[in-house]
């Protein structure tokens, strides 16, 4: 697999770099860990050449989609099913031609929006519809650790930027996009794809300015922090949450409780900004193409304040892209776990 290192390449021989592989390739995937550049670089390599740029919304490493427009003309030309529509005529069933590029689109919208699978998922489907046509070439764009981190921490400074780019290129070239994960920027102006407004702080997003502020767990049993937290909640409703590391039948807390603001959605964050960055690649035949570079086992233990249900899609996509546990603690004290042995041990915890 071809590989893009963008703390070693500055940022026009990155773009030189996957512009000469789009003149070869009509269909590239490009993965690696949140912070590595893949959708900046493919934002600023959009132009004639590109018919359609995809992103597959998956928690804290979003793969990235481009396809030529040569390739997405034939795409839309070539028919791969006859479905069945729940609906008659006069004339019996009623059938719907399928091209093979709205397949590409429902293929990347299923892997992700509703079956919550992974990067590997994602290239084996778009292969098997494409390869034998297209060929699908999977570019990783990768980052040293101190390059992943900080950009992680700051990428909201430039999200308007970034989104402007991106809505000025669709609209000059005519390229399709499905990108919503500009972080920072206003989600309706992502939405609405018309102009960029500066952001304002009652927009949910998920940055670090979200956190309200941070509690230190040093010196704090599990017992305590989880009660903090319970407090936290019901005291000031805001969702919080911290990392526990379980190492050799050992556990202990390695963060701090970060408290959310009015409008964090604090899993989410605490996933992207702590265990997102911390990330080394594996075989793509793996289910988990990306697991924390921990020793030892990760917990992300958050409070939930909204909704009829404890762990949401994110939580549980979250647990299983990341060989992670993730548990999730009501303001009444009740438990949630993507571990079952785990969902008990707190439930212990917390009796009274």
């Amino acid at each position: 697999m071809m590989v893009i290192n963008t703390s070693k390449l500055d940022r026009g021989e990155a773009q030189r770099t996957l512009s000469s592989e789009l003149d070869r390739h009509p269909l590239i995937i490009l993965l690696g860990p949140q912070g590595s550049g893949k959708t900046t670089l493919a934002i600023e390599l959009i132009d004639s050449r590109v018919g359609a740029i995809f992103e597959g919304r998956v928690r804290s490493s979003q793969p990235v989609i481009l396809l030529r427009r040569d390739a997405m003309d034939a795409m839309q030309q070539m028919v791969v099913e006859h479905r069945k529509l729940p609906i008659k005529d006069v004339d019996g069933v009623i059938y719907a031609d399928v091209s093979m590029y709205d397949a590409l689109k429902a293929a990347i919208e299923g892997v992700f929006d509703v079956r919550e699978l992974g990067e590997d998922a994602l290239v084996s489907q778009i292969t098997e519809l494409a390869g034998d046509v297209f060929g699908v070439h999977v570019i990783e764009v990768v980052a040293d650790s101190e390059d992943l981190r900080e950009r992680r921490m700051n990428r909201h400074k430039d999200a308007t930027a970034r989104l402007e780019m991106l809505l000025l290129k669709e609209q000059r070239f005519g390229v399709e996009s499905n990108i919503w994960g500009i972080q920072g920027a206003r989600v309706g102006d992502i939405i609405s794809r018309d102009s960029v407004a500066p952001y304002l702080s009652g927009q949910i997003s998920r940055t670090p300015e979200d956190f309200s502020r941070a509690i230190p767990t040093k010196g704090l049993s599990l017992e305590e922090c989880l009660r903090e937290m319970i407090s936290i909640a019901k005291n000031d409703e805001l969702e919080s949450g911290f990392l526990v590391l379980h190492r050799e039948g050992e556990q202990q807390a390695i963060s701090d409780i970060l408290v959310g603001s009015r409008n964090s959605i604090i899993g989410v964050t605490m996933l992207e900004l702590y265990v997102g960055y911390r990330q080394r690649r594996r075989n793509l035949q793996d289910r988990q193409v990306y697991v924390p570079d921990i020793e030892g086992t990760v917990e992300l233990i958050h409070s939930h304040m909204q909704g009829d249900f404890r762990l949401s899609d994110a939580d549980c996509g979250g647990a299983e892209r990341f060989g992670i546990i993730v548990s999730v603690v009501e303001p009444d004290g009740g438990v949630d776990s993507t571990n079952e042995a785990r969902k008990e041990e707190l439930r212990q915890i917390l009796w009274w």
